[in-house]
C-alpha cells in the first residue's frame, strides 16, 4: 500500500516537473539588449493625432483611474460594460482596461490579449514600451500560469483516477488472496482430520 502512495506521490511530481518552465539561462557571449525607457520629453499620448484623436488620448491619470476603478469592480458588471463598448479604439482601449484585473476569466484575458496585439501597432512610440511592460506581459504571464494550472489539474485528475483504479485493483487482489488462503486452510484442515 505505501508503495502505491510513493509511486503515485512520484508519478505527479514529475508530471508537475514537466508542466513547469524551466531556467532561461543566457548564453554567455549574447549582446545586451538596449532597454528602451520613457524621458520627461516624450509624448505621452496613447496614440499619436494622425493615427487617431478621441478624449483623454493624452491624459494617462484618466487610463489609470480606469484602471484602479476596473480593479475594484466586480467581473459580471465589467463584463456588462464591455459588452456595451464598440470596437472603435479609445472603447478598445477601455475593454482592454476592464478585462485585466486578476479576477478575469481565462476567457475573457485571452480576447483581450488579441486586443492588445491589435491595438498595439496604433500606439504611440513612446508608450509602447510601458504597455508592453505594465500590460502585455503580466497579462500574458498570467495566461500562461493559467493554462499550465488547467493542464497540472488535468495531469492530477488522471493520477488520481489512477490511483483509484490501482487501489480498487489491490483490494479485488487482496480480497481473492484471503479466498484463497481460506480454500487452502480449509484443505489443510480436511488433510489433517483426513489423515488421522
Amino acid at each position: 500500500m505505501k508503495k502505491l502512495l510513493v509511486l503515485s506521490l512520484i508519478a505527479v511530481l514529475t508530471g508537475c516537473a514537466a508542466i513547469l518552465p524551466k531556467p532561461v539561462s543566457e548564453p554567455a557571449d549574447s549582446v545586451p539588449q538596449p532597454i528602451t525607457v520613457i524621458h520627461a520629453s516624450d509624448d505621452l499620448c496613447l496614440v499619436s493625432e494622425d493615427t487617431a484623436e478621441f478624449e483623454h488620448q493624452c491624459d494617462l491619470i484618466h487610463w489609470a483611474n480606469l484602471w484602479i476603478k476596473a480593479d475594484a469592480t466586480a467581473w459580471p458588471k465589467r463584463k456588462a460594460a464591455i459588452d456595451k463598448l464598440s470596437d472603435s479604439l479609445p472603447d478598445t482601449i477601455e475593454k482592454i482596461i476592464l478585462s485585466l484585473p486578476v479576477d478575469t476569466p481565462y476567457q475573457a484575458r485571452l480576447r483581450a490579449q488579441h486586443w492588445i496585439k491589435t491595438i498595439s501597432p496604433k500606439l504611440s512610440g513612446a508608450i509602447q514600451p510601458l504597455i508592453k511592460t505594465v500590460v502585455d506581459a503580466p497579462n500574458n504571464e498570467m495566461l500562461e500560469l493559467e493554462s499550465a494550472l488547467v493542464i497540472l489539474n488535468k495531469v492530477n485528475a488522471e493520477q488520481a483516477q489512477a490511483s483509484d483504479a490501482l487501489q480498487k485493483e489491490l483490494e479485488s487482489q487482496q480480497k481473492k488472496l484471503a479466498e484463497l488462503l481460506q480454500i487452502e486452510a480449509t484443505m489443510m484442515d480436511k488433510n489433517r482430520s483426513s489423515q488421522q
